[in-house]
């Protein structure tokens, strides 16, 4: 999967989980973004293998991972593609979400920066917007 060679995504994930190393007390920067922006970070940078709402809830430890979803949806007047995917036990399914293309994702990174201390460096913004098509004509 291309989204575990993301080293953005990977430097979020690490820092998103909470209990990945008991013994390191020194806390992640992205432990400190609030819930909201925490949850589209971790939403913009999975690029167009997207993310399910279970990923969303495991890793940022937030329930209603869907909301996230379709708050952004609300927020900004996107629509996020949905995928359904069977859940592991072969009981029900789940969508899993991703944004379409790079203005999509512009417009997530731009909430994002307008939360206080949203910790987005130019660098983070370009991997970001590097994980999308541009928008066809």
């Amino acid at each position: 999967m291309v989204i575990k060679q993301n080293p953005l995504y990977r430097e979020i994930i690490k820092g998103l989980h909470w209990n990945l190393d008991a013994s390191n007390n020194s806390q992640s920067r992205y432990q400190c973004l609030p819930k909201k922006p925490r949850a589209y970070l971790l939403i913009a940078c999975t690029g167009d293998n997207g993310i399910t709402e279970n990923e969303i809830l495991r890793t940022c430890r937030l329930s209603s991972g869907r909301n996230y979803c379709s708050e952004l949806e609300r927020k900004l007047g996107i629509t996020l593609k949905r995928m359904d995917e069977p859940n592991t036990d072969g009981i029900g399914s789940h969508y899993r979400y991703y944004l379409a293309n790079k203005e999509d994702a512009q417009k997530v990174v731009n909430l994002i920066l307008s939360y206080e201390n949203s910790l987005l460096t130019e660098s983070d913004i370009s991997q970001i917007l590097a994980l999308y098509p541009s928008k066809a004509a």
